[in-house]
């Protein structure tokens, strides 16, 4: 819960009105705080959801990219996936429309 979980709640509305299976599949997660016009939001304690992510078993993890920014989510959580060793796949996004696209793109 929490404004951390915006994007992954309207992706999950967003999969429950549309007839195709966005996710194919794959066990997918994320954060990220969602504002009125789709932009994914910085959040807070991305390195323990990448650990407890790769915990679940865990394939796919979006992460808020911040435009790039060097100290963005996407960032430290690919530093916490190097260190622990996990092969699920961190996905940088800065709107919802992106993380939509990755998934549909999903085989």
């Amino acid at each position: 819960g929490g404004p951390s979980a915006g994007l992954m709640f309207a992706l999950e509305i967003y999969d429950q009105l549309v007839e195709e299976d966005l996710t194919k599949g794959y066990k997918v997660i994320g954060t990220g705080e969602l504002d009125y016009h789709g932009n994914v939001k910085r959040i807070g304690g991305v390195d323990k959801k990448v650990i407890a992510a790769n915990r679940a078993d865990c394939d796919i993890f979006f992460v808020p990219y911040e435009n790039g920014r060097e100290d963005s989510n996407y960032h430290e959580a690919k530093r916490v996936a190097e260190s622990i060793g996990t092969d699920m796949e961190i996905v940088p996004v800065d709107t919802f429309q992106e993380a939509l696209n990755y998934l549909k793109q999903l085989q």
